[in-house]
């Protein structure tokens, strides 16, 4: 599957003949592209709804991988956002930066890339890429799309602070400006892009989940007083021109939270504090379609709120002339709210995400993503619950999966009407 310079210089050719004459949903098929506002599949229009499963390559049994790959599929589930990273230390010091590991998503031997004293090896083993090539694989015959994100702005496993403790940097943000650091992540992109980029399973290569300066004030690294919106956008900038020169064929996208940079803005959320510019990133040349999250516990926000923000992001979509994707909401059940939070809403989690979603509908955003997939049935029970999982079984699942994915795909039939 890992392909040679040759593969790659051919993919580019024919990317190259077939953009010139409009023909990639013809020779191409298979390949997700982008159409105005619109994803397209085959030539034909692609709203989706999908969701979050970051977990397939760290469970032990692939068998499991496959069966939440047919569940999700039956659900109408086809495209599902995932990590394409593990980095690890080989020695860890205690209460050191980053605090990773005990996930609980799989067993800390499957990892993808290690680090040793400062020196970068990326893992190609049965525990490694070789364990992603069956994800691949069973996505391929499956006939699921996979959003592949390629490095995490948290500490839960490894992410960009791995890089940034063995490289000689201070700052979390540092990720985004040291040419040693930026120069490993390129060397990681190309190792993991060059090896799927003619895999019809890829959605698109996401450059990070949830970049922004700063992270968790605990288990990552501090935000230096240098990092801006700017910083950010140069570096989504940089990495997104890199991946197109490695793989045309496949569309990328940043993975932001989608927050603005509106000067006079009171909301943190819309004022570029966390160093996020959602419109000037989704704007970039190599960047195919704009992203953002919707996690109103986390970010001490309301329901209405959050309606809001999606509403905007619609706007935005529709002025800026690119898909916008919903790729991450959720809203905590009450018992979790209450332990991890210590307040309470009488708005519940089908009340909350079925307005999310007809927002989402109404403005016509070219997808949406719950977070995250959940399922029982596995070899060892149902998998990874972390407060927000919608399991298939559960009854809310006929509301905000089933039902939902129904109101989604007439949008590809000609008609719409989302309530």
């Amino acid at each position: 599957m890992l392909l040679s310079a040759k593969s790659v210089a051919a993919a580019l050719a024919l990317y190259s003949t077939c953009a010139s004459a409009g023909l990639i949903p013809k020779l191409l098929p298979g390949f997700v592209s982008t159409n105005g506002q619109k994803f397209q599949l085959n030539g034909r229009p692609y709203y989706f709804a999908g969701t979050n499963a970051y977990w397939f390559q760290f469970i032990s049994d692939i068998n499991d991988v496959s069966l939440a790959m047919d569940k999700a599929k039956a659900a109408g589930l086809e495209v599902i956002r995932t990590w394409g990273f593990n980095e690890v230390n080989v020695t860890t010091i205690p209460g050191g930066l980053p605090q990773y590991g005990g996930e609980g998503a799989g067993p800390s031997t499957i990892y993808f890339q290690s680090w040793d004293n400062g020196v970068p090896t990326i893992n190609y083993g049965d525990n490694g890429l070789k364990r992603f090539d069956k994800v691949v694989k069973l996505a391929e015959k499956k006939g699921i799309k996979l959003v592949v994100a390629l490095t995490n702005n948290w500490a839960d496993y490894g992410g960009m602070d791995v890089y940034t403790v063995n490289l000689g940097g201070q700052y979390h943000d540092d990720f985004y400006t040291n040419p040693k650091i930026k120069a490993a992540f390129k060397k990681y992109i190309k190792a993991v892009v060059t090896r799927y980029a003619l895999s019809p399973a890829i959605f698109s290569w996401q450059l990070g989940n949830e970049p922004r300066c700063g992270a968790d004030g605990t288990r990552n690294l501090p935000r230096s007083a240098n990092c801006t919106a700017a910083v950010v956008t140069a570096w989504i900038d940089e990495m997104s021109k890199y991946i197109k020169t490695l793989d045309p064929l496949h569309l990328v996208s940043s993975g932001v939270e989608g927050f603005y940079n509106r000067p006079g803005e009171a909301d943190w959320a819309y004022n570029g504090a966390d160093g996020v510019d959602f419109d000037a990133i989704t704007k970039l040349p190599h960047i195919d379609y704009g992203t953002f999250h919707c996690y109103p516990d986390w970010w001490s926000k309301t329901v209405d709120w959050t309606t809001q923000f999606i509403k905007d992001h619609a706007a935005s979509q529709k002025k800026i002339g690119k898909p916008v994707v919903m790729e991450e909401y959720g809203w905590l059940l009450e018992e979790d709210r209450e332990a991890w939070l210590g307040v309470t809403s009488n708005v519940t989690r089908v009340e909350a995400l079925t307005k999310w979603q007809n927002a989402a509908l109404e403005g016509r955003l070219a997808g949406d993503q719950y977070w995250q997939f959940g399922l029982s049935g596995l070899s060892f029970g149902k998998s990874t619950d972390d407060g927000f999982t919608i399991f298939l079984e559960d009854a809310e699942a006929k509301t905000l999966v089933y039902d939902h994915v129904k109101k989604v795909n007439k949008q590809n039939q000609g008609w719409f009407w989302p309530f």
